[in-house]
C-alpha cells in the first residue's frame, strides 16, 4: 500500500502528473492515493521530490519477532566486535608505553 505522509507532502503534483492509474488527487492541498485505483507501480513514490509517499507492507507479528531478533544479533555481533578493537588498541598503547619505560 503506498500512502502520503502529509507533513512532508507540498501539494506539488508531480504524483499526479506521473499515475498512469490517476489513482492521485490533491485534497486540502496534500496528495492522497485512491487505494482502489492504485496498482502499487510505485512511479509516484520514485517521482516526489520531497519523498512524502511512502510503501507501507504489511508484517506480522511472528516476522516482526523474527526481524527484531535478527537484528539485535547483528547488533550485538557488532558491539562484540568494537569491543575486541578496543580491546586491541588498549594492549597495543600498553605495549607501547611498557616499552618508552625501559
Amino acid at each position: 500500500m503506498l500512502q502520503v505522509r502529509k507533513d512532508l507532502c507540498v501539494g506539488c503534483g508531480l504524483c499526479i502528473e506521473n499515475c498512469p492509474q490517476e489513482a492521485v488527487s490533491v485534497q486540502f492541498g496534500k496528495a492522497w492515493i485512491d487505494q482502489k485505483r492504485c496498482n502499487r507501480c510505485g512511479i509516484c513514490l520514485d517521482v516526489c521530490p520531497q519523498e512524502a509517499i511512502i510503501e507501507l507492507a504489511p508484517v506480522s507479528q511472528a516476522g516482526l519477532v523474527i526481524t527484531v531478533g535478527s537484528l539485535k544479533q547483528k547488533a550485538d555481533g557488532i558491539i562484540e566486535r568494537i569491543e575486541k578493537l578496543r580491546q586491541n588498541t588498549s594492549d597495543v598503547k600498553g605495549v607501547e608505553n611498557l616499552e618508552n619505560l625501559s
